[in-house]
């Protein structure tokens, strides 16, 4: 079997079966249908010369949606449910508060487009009002730090998906994708750092994985919490060996 045709078998097989609960190839699934007054999130962010290519978030005011992707070696989407924390969704909700999304006509794109960065498409619904805008970089402060805290999002799930993928099927990839995650994490790129705790925990505590995997994931979960308790102490965050 070529090798693309076997990586591509994989990635099908896993979007199978990694998350029996919840893991579905090409479904647009969407949150439980609510109220109409509840309030619909969807962010995506594209860029062709990455992969995945795509990311989307779909969401509603619970933080209970879907997180999907798109690789370049496959024409469907993997699915994956979504919960964000309460808090997160309250900070999405602040943000577009601020900027008065729903009320508002800005075009947030910038002068200069910028594809390079990739396109933010960015839509909210809450019953019959709905608003939808596109850009690759805006000015606008709140919308800029909206954008980064809804790509972290999404790369923090792509980033579970892939070191649960290598748990079960590539053991001696696990330390690799936790080098990676730990890079992430300290460069800020994540957006629900303190999610990752529990299965960093059960990591440090398995005895089928290598011990270099269980020392790498004790370190990052410690680091973790250093910088949950420094927000929460309301202390200067910093980022640093741990």
């Amino acid at each position: 079997m070529k090798r693309g045709s076997g990586r591509r078998a994989l990635w099908l097989f896993v979007a199978l079966s990694t998350v029996s609960s919840g893991v579905a190839l090409g479904q647009e699934a969407a949150p439980r249908p609510t109220s109409e007054g509840t309030t619909h999130y969807s962010y995506t962010f594209e860029h062709p010369q990455l992969d995945p290519t795509r990311f989307e978030l779909r969401f509603d005011e619970s933080g209970r949606g879907t997180f999907s992707f798109w690789r370049k070696e496959s024409e469907e989407p993997v699915v994956l449910p979504l919960q964000l924390l309460t808090r997160t969704v309250e900070r999405v909700r602040a943000y577009l508060e601020a900027v008065r999304f729903l009320e508002s006509d800005e075009e947030y794109q910038s002068e200069r487009p910028m594809s390079s960065l990739g396109t933010v498409t960015l839509e909210v619904r809450r019953g019959d009002r709905q608003r939808c805008v596109r850009f690759t970089f805006t000015r606008n402060e709140k919308m800029r730090e909206l954008a980064h805290l809804l790509r972290g999002i999404a790369m923090q799930e792509y980033r579970v998906f892939l070191i649960t993928l290598a748990r079960q099927h590539g053991p001696l990839d696990l330390d690799r994708q936790l080098r990676g995650l730990e890079s992430e994490l300290k460069n800020g790129w994540l957006g629900e750092p303190e999610k990752l705790l529990p299965m960093l925990r059960e990591l440090e505590q398995d005895e089928d994985v290598l011990l270099m995997v269980r020392h790498r994931a004790e370190k990052l979960a410690r680091w973790i919490e250093r910088e949950r308790q420094r927000s929460d102490g309301g202390g200067s965050r910093k980022s640093g060996g741990a």
